[in-house]
């Protein structure tokens, strides 16, 4: 009895750190930017996901760097969240994508199209430096 218990204990902990690794790696620090490109839809957008649960969009132009762009003049963006579930699966703003490869340079996410379902979508953010 006391071997199930231990065990359970043991696969929670490796559970939870592997759950705050993978949030680590998505966590942006204060002169980094994740560059969005998606196979289904846009690409040229930059994300910062930060340590409370929510993100940050921006465009980045050559002479000005970086610049806040959460809202688009008519379009403004509701709560902005992510989180991570089940160690393999990126929650944001309530869409599911699967984690597929990460590292702290290069995060790969699939999801399922919304129009078509068998159509398979990738989703890249790779890790830009604002020096």
């Amino acid at each position: 009895m006391n071997k199930i218990v231990v065990l359970v204990i043991m696969s929670l902990l490796f559970s939870c750190g592997k759950k705050r690794e993978i949030e680590n790696i998505f966590i942006s620090k204060d002169n980094e930017y994740w560059d969005y490109d998606d196979t289904c839809q846009s690409h040229g957008i930059y994300f910062r996901f930060n340590e409370k649960g929510d993100w940050d969009k921006y465009n980045r132009d050559i002479f000005d760097g970086f610049e806040l762009f959460n809202n688009d003049g008519d379009l403004i963006s509701d709560a902005r969240t992510w989180s991570i579930k089940n160690d393999r699966i990126f929650v944001w703003n309530d869409e599911d994508y699967k984690i597929e490869s990460y590292s702290k340079e290069k995060i790969v996410l699939t999801y399922y199209h919304y129009k078509e379902k068998d159509k398979k979508c990738t989703v890249t953010f790779t890790k830009v430096i604002d020096k």
